[in-house]
């Protein structure tokens, strides 16, 4: 068993890279952390809790000031559709569940936005910009489908998606069951 970075007492890093690995955006590299999750990936309540796993993407200069704003998102039930959350420029880019997304009405995505942001904003005298993206594991005939990264990292929209599926295929990003 590998030791990664302790961020925080509530999500639990199973995957950490402390510096840029290759050469991707400024400085691109990520850690994978995992929390029990008491909501689908729609944001229906679950009888039992589940795995969600989702990546930080970190960039050059690692700004782990982005764990309290995670921390608060999950302990007040928003953290269920993110898949990548990124820091950069002072803001943040939550990359969601396409099925999410998609799964109610626009106003429950606005609503769940509002929400995002109000707890993303100062928090320890910062504040922080946000944007949203969605994320779709299939392709359709070899073709991201419902997936817009919305410049998580600053670099080509097809190397940042190579990258995330990447990450996806290596960790199987989102909620499942605990292994018994």
């Amino acid at each position: 068993m590998t030791n990664t970075s302790v961020y925080s007492t509530i999500l639990h890093c199973v995957y950490d890279e402390p510096e840029e690995r290759g050469h991707l955006g400024r400085g691109t590299h990520y850690s994978v952390f995992r929390v029990p999750e008491w909501f689908d990936v729609t944001g229906k309540p679950v009888k039992k809790a589940l795995q969600h796993d989702f990546a930080v993407l970190w960039d050059e200069d690692h700004d782990e000031r982005i764990i309290p704003v995670i921390e608060r998102l999950y302990v007040n039930g928003l953290l269920f559709p993110v898949q990548f959350i990124g820091e950069r420029k002072g803001g943040i880019t939550a990359i969601l569940a396409s099925k999410f997304w998609f799964s109610g009405s626009g106003s429950d995505l606005k609503t769940y936005q509002a929400k995002f942001e109000k707890l993303a904003g100062d928090i320890e005298d910062d504040w922080w910009n946000t944007a949203f993206g969605m994320f779709d594991k299939s392709l359709v005939h070899g073709v991201p489908h419902q997936t817009d990264l919305m410049g998580i990292v600053n670099d080509r929209a097809e190397k940042v998606d190579t990258y995330v599926r990447n990450i996806d295929n290596l960790w199987s990003i989102g909620s499942k069951p605990f292994a018994d």
